[in-house]
């Protein structure tokens, strides 16, 4: 009776399971295997640029990559080699196409290319002839991407010919490609008018004109991430001649601001379909913009499912506007934004019934005890900085309904809750006597990130959170004050099979223990009192005159807000003093406020990602 693992159906669900020198072992055992193992051995394969002089893949020592890696014992595969399993090749990276013309002739079931290197950079006569012949090769092709150095970029020629040598391409991505004729421009719009997916990184264009006698029917993402040469009007009128948009990632150059009111006015009706909305703030012109392009899109004509913002700030009527779609947002990030505060966080957790993924700031214990129940049970993936109410203060009740509240988010995979920033403040303290048994629920949990704040674990804490989270495979964080003692709490996790990421020795710092932590931040009462009454579009059951009333007290909430705004402007050298870690006192009047760095490096953060 034949062994069912030498089933051929059962050697081709198992070989994309296995490391790479596993299956080049398992290639060897007789031609059965042979037959079924190679397809995979050669399923993604990359040319270096200097091809002929690198050591060979097969000679790897064992990696759980599906693609060839490189050994330093011995040379690369000779072109025979390379031309007998050409046809294996699915995915290829090309960083070099001297010399291996026999081999790219063979490569005919491409479905994926990647294109970067020096000699698309400074390409030879013949380099976009050669690729030319290679797609026309290929014609089961649905992913291409480029990467250049805003010296080059695709020639017309191979533009025009990839919708007919490519009929199944869905996906196109180019980065730093300079296009320098307006034949090149005319091309690529020809090519995105086919894809369902195009991405533009960083790229330099000649000025593109009349772009409403183009349509992109089949187009549901787009990547737009500062253009250089494409106005942001222009832009506006290419995401508009896409009816089935769902995702839009949208970024402008330095010295360019969103054209928002353009947005607000064409978009929403050209694109039903969108949901997905990634942008960054730096190309803003007055923060709240943000809150008018999250009014637009706001039910009942849709909800965003998904919105991630970055360098920018969350104001209250921001965050308004926000919450119109709470009831549709499935993942948010925010995390890179300033002015979010506490009770923010919890008022997303509180009335997002479908979030999966949130990113955020700060959540204060204060706020979650005197909060309601989270609604986001469907949580995956939560990020944000769980804050004691104050310094040294955190209190058994805090820390216990903390981890009740966490205990009920029982699909997530991904939790992290500390501080991106050294400090010696303490968040949420994974102890038994604080009630991080009441985590069993999260059964689910792969990732833990406890941030760069202490802990005070014992090893009895360890070992429950090695027991009872069963699918826990990589931890982070700073387990206890004493370094030797958490060197000794991270042993024992690599004892349960738990990867402890290194962490650098902790500076030494010396902070007031009795300095007072207040953000400034209001409190949630403060906030649902305002909003008492508001029914579920958000405007609220005003009776007649009220509306003049509330014109009226939104104004002295601006007035105020100028005036602190001018407070802050004005702060001088002398008025900052040392304070804890993470923090920064200043004095203000007769009084003193103290900021949080984290979100100081936040939008630093996020402006030098933009630049």
């Amino acid at each position: 009776m034949t062994s069912p693992i030498l089933l051929p159906e059962m050697l081709l669900y198992l070989a994309p399971l296995v490391a790479l020198q596993d299956r080049l072992a398992c290639a060897r055992v007789c031609r059965q295997w042979y037959a079924s193992f190679m397809p995979f051995i050669w399923s993604s394969f990359t040319v270096p640029e200097n091809w002929a002089s690198c050591p060979s893949p097969f000679s790897s020592s064992p990696s759980s990559s599906s693609s060839l890696s490189l050994s330093p014992t011995s040379s690369f595969p000779c072109l025979e080699t390379l031309k007998k399993n050409a046809h294996y090749i699915r995915s290829l990276t090309l960083k070099a196409t001297l010399g291996l013309e026999p081999f790219l002739r063979n490569c005919t079931s491409l479905k994926m290319l990647f294109i970067h290197g020096e000699h698309i950079m400074d390409p030879r006569p013949d380099t976009w002839d050669q690729l030319i012949d290679l797609i026309r090769h290929n014609p089961g092709i649905e992913w291409i991407f480029f990467g250049f150095n805003l010296t080059s970029a695709p020639s017309a020629q191979f533009l025009r010919a990839l919708p007919e040598a490519c009929p199944n391409l869905k996906r196109y991505e180019s980065s730093r490609a300079k296009y320098d004729n307006f034949d090149q421009v005319e091309a690529l719009i020809r090519v995105f008018s086919r894809l369902q997916i195009a991405s533009s990184r960083f790229e330099t264009f000649v000025n593109i004109q009349d772009l409403k006698r183009w349509s992109f029917p089949d187009l549901i993402e787009i990547c737009l991430k500062d253009m250089r040469g494409f106005s942001p009007q222009s832009q506006v009128e290419l995401i508009s001649q896409c009816p089935n948009l769902q995702h839009l990632k949208w970024t402008m150059y330095r010295d360019q601001f969103f054209p928002v009111k353009e947005f607000c006015e064409k978009v929403p009706a050209a694109c039903p379909h969108l949901t997905m909305l990634q942008m960054d703030g730096c190309g803003l012109r007055d923060p709240d913009e943000i809150g008018q392009m999250l009014d637009s899109l706001a039910p009942p004509i849709r909800g965003l499912e998904l919105f991630s913002v970055c360098g920018t700030s969350i104001s209250r009527p921001t965050f308004q506007s926000l919450s119109l779609h709470f009831k549709t947002l499935k993942s948010l990030d925010i995390s890179y934004c300033s002015q979010v505060e506490s009770w923010m966080a919890q008022k997303i957790l509180e009335e997002s019934p479908q979030l999966t993924r949130l990113l955020c700031p700060s959540l204060k214990m204060w706020d979650i005890v005197h909060g309601k129940d989270w609604a986001a049970k469907g949580m995956q993936h939560l990020e944000v900085n769980i804050l004691q109410s104050s310094p040294g203060n955190s209190s058994l009740e805090e820390q216990w309904t903390t981890f009740r509240q966490l205990s009920k988010l029982t699909q997530l995979e991904s939790l992290s809750i500390g501080s991106l920033s050294w400090t010696l403040r303490e968040g949420l303290l994974f102890q038994m006597d604080s009630g991080v048994d009441q985590l069993r629920t999260l059964i689910n949990l792969e990732y833990l990130n406890l941030g760069k704040s202490y802990q005070r674990m014992v090893l009895d804490d360890v070992i429950w959170m090695g027991t009872h989270l069963e699918k826990l495979k990589k931890i982070e964080g700073i387990f206890h004050r004493d370094w030797d003692k958490h060197l000794e709490m991270a042993t024992k996790f690599k004892e349960f099979g738990v990867e402890v990421l290194d962490q650098e020795l902790p500076p030494d710092y010396y902070f007031d223990n009795d300095s007072i932590y207040t953000d400034g931040s209001e409190s949630m009462e403060e906030y649902e009192e305002e909003l008492e009454g508001d029914d579920e579009d958000g405007y609220g059951d005003f009776e007649e005159g009220d509306y003049e009333d509330a014109q009226e007290q939104n104004n002295s909430a601006v007035e105020e807000d100028q005036e602190h705004e001018g407070e802050h402007n004005s702060i001088k050298s002398d008025q900052i003093i040392e304070g804890e870690p993470g923090l920064i006192c200043i004095h203000v009047g007769d009084g003193m406020i103290e900021i949080a760095t984290d979100n100081i490096i936040q939008t630093q953060r996020a402006h030098e990602e933009h630049n």
